[in-house]
């Protein structure tokens, strides 16, 4: 069947490129920070616990109810945690480079496929 055919072809060109994409550089340095993260249980708790916050208040702020001056204590206290920890900082860098590929392969397929965005800017 034609449509059968196409779908595998698309679906090997895709995993094609997720391979090449994950033997770029980029790739390599956010699959090596990503390790680095999960060698570390220190800062995986940490990642969670400031996560786990966020969510907090922002489901507070959405619910209009008051933050107490200690869930933003907690808040202000894991960023800075976040931000001093070497692991984080460099997995959160490799992830914007990372991401940066993704979406420029993401603007060509859809330029490729669908024609460009003609909306006004």
């Amino acid at each position: 069947m034609e449509s059968e055919s196409t779908m595998n072809e698309i679906v090997e060109l895709a995993t094609r490129l997720g391979r090449r994409i994950a033997s770029d550089p980029r790739g390599q340095q956010f699959a090596a920070a990503r390790a680095a993260l999960e060698g570390s249980p220190a800062d995986r708790q940490l990642l969670g616990d400031y996560e786990a916050q966020q969510r907090k208040i922002m489901d507070l702020e959405a619910g209009g109810k008051p933050i107490e001056v200690e869930d933003k204590r907690r808040l202000s206290d894991l960023y800075q945690r976040v931000v001093g920890s070497e692991v984080i900082r460099n997995l959160l860098k490799a992830q914007t480079d990372f991401l940066e590929v993704l979406q420029l392969v993401t603007q060509i397929i859809e330029r490729e496929s669908i024609g460009p965005d003609e909306s006004p800017a």
